[in-house]
């Protein structure tokens, strides 16, 4: 797809990806309807790339199911359409063994998927009366099998890649609606500011990357290929190699050392 005169809701849009995603966007000529829990960030965003194209904002908390269907509802009064979703909003914290805690996994399914599930149901009203529209949503590049100490992330990214894989060739068939999963490996966000990557890529890299992959009509998006190439060879290794790695390794620099309970 091209994305001139094209409308482009975008939630996380005052973070890392989803703030570059707009900036590059809008100089497409993308109508865009930005989203995110930071009003004043957003106004800040807004004001600068309405300079350039159509530009409107709301304030979202993806966790608040009302808030959603406001935004969606708010995209789709203020432009008569909707025809790209870019879904960036996330959470990443960790949730170390020694301290198992239920509500770190709740809270992370409660943006991580169940925010992308609002927006889904509230797209597929609207994409579906249309016969068409495109909804990227972001997952993560390994999602699947459990990195230690990442279960709370883990889990919650790994139900959204699964979910987009069950609706993906449906939502095709039936209603013209591409669905793609956006897989990103490390990208220098605020979320990993106080985790060191090696390989990470710049929010701008990830944003084009994630464009040209829409733009190309990519299914899954996953970047960046040295880190693919890596994920996905770990993912071959047989159960008793893979528990025998080392597990510092696999958290990561920069992961919170705790105590025991």
């Amino acid at each position: 797809m091209e994305f001139t005169e094209k409308v482009v809701l975008i939630s996380g849009a005052t973070g890392g990806m989803g703030a570059e995603i707009a900036n590059q966007l809008s100089s497409k000529g993308a109508k865009l309807a930005l989203f995110a829990r930071r009003e004043d960030k957003l106004a800040e965003i807004s004001s600068k790339l309405g300079k350039n194209c159509d530009c409107v904002y709301q304030k979202c908390d993806v966790k608040n199911q009302d808030d959603v269907v406001r935004a969606v509802e708010f995209t789709n009064n203020s432009f008569g359409k909707i025809d790209c979703a870019i879904l960036t909003a996330g959470v990443l914290v960790p949730n170390p063994i020694q301290r198992f805690d239920s509500k770190i996994i709740k809270d992370s399914m409660e943006i991580n998927f169940m925010g992308n599930v609002y927006f889904i149901e509230q797209l597929l009203h609207i994409m579906k009366k249309q016969k068409s529209g495109t909804i990227a949503a972001t997952s993560t590049l390994p999602d699947r099998r459990g990195v230690p100490g990442w279960g709370a992330y883990g889990a919650s990214k790994a139900a959204l890649s699964w979910l987009l894989e069950s609706l993906r060739s449906e939502a095709k068939q039936r209603y013209n609606i591409d669905v793609i999963t956006i897989k990103p490996g490390s990208v220098l966000t605020p979320m990993l500011e106080d985790y060191k990557r090696r390989g990470a890529i710049t929010p701008e890299k990830a944003a084009s990357l994630i464009i040209d992959g829409i733009m190309k009509g990519k299914k899954i998006i996953q970047f960046p290929f040295s880190q693919v190439a890596l994920v996905r060879m770990t993912d071959a290794f047989p159960v008793n190699a893979y528990d025998n790695f080392d597990i510092d390794q696999q958290k990561g620099e920069g992961y919170p050392s705790v105590d025991e309970e």
